[in-house]
């Protein structure tokens, strides 16, 4: 009786939590780590992180895989953050994909980038930990609200 009854109870895919994939682009490779890591340790298991170390490789990727959001330094050699955001902003597959600048830049990133199309900014400062508790908050609110 009891494998009848554990063979009849439906399936809720829905109800499973959503997998977020998040390209992140950042020239530092020791910032692409921690930042995986302290996101994995904040207890955050849905949000999936693929790093690259340049925006060139990161439009690359944009072009054979499915991401949810981008998040993004602002400081790079070759095409910078504000750069890789127009890029991504023209493209034919992803002009609405939510973009995040996480960068220590200033005032003036914050504007350029905001105006350029970015839906949020977040610097780079105090612990890890508390700049990924706010990355992952705002990643569900872009995302989920979708």
């Amino acid at each position: 009786m009891d494998k009848v009854i554990k063979d009849f109870q439906p399936e809720y895919p829905n109800s499973m939590p959503k997998q977020i994939r998040v390209l992140h682009v950042d020239d530092e490779p020791v910032d692409l780590e921690v930042t995986r890591v302290f996101l994995k340790r904040g207890g955050n298991d849905d949000i999936e992180i693929s790093g690259v170390l340049s925006a060139e490789e990161a439009l690359e990727k944009l072009e054979s895989e499915h991401f949810d959001a981008v998040i993004s330094d602002y400081k790079m050699p070759g095409m910078d953050g504000i750069e890789f955001l127009e890029a991504v902003r023209k493209s034919v597959k992803h002009p609405y994909v939510p973009f995040i600048i996480f960068t220590g830049g200033g005032t003036r990133v914050v504007e350029e980038a905001l105006k350029k199309g970015a839906d949020r900014y977040i610097r780079k400062e105090g612990g890890p930990a508390n700049q990924c508790k706010e990355l992952a908050r705002v990643i569900r609110e872009l995302v989920l609200v979708k």
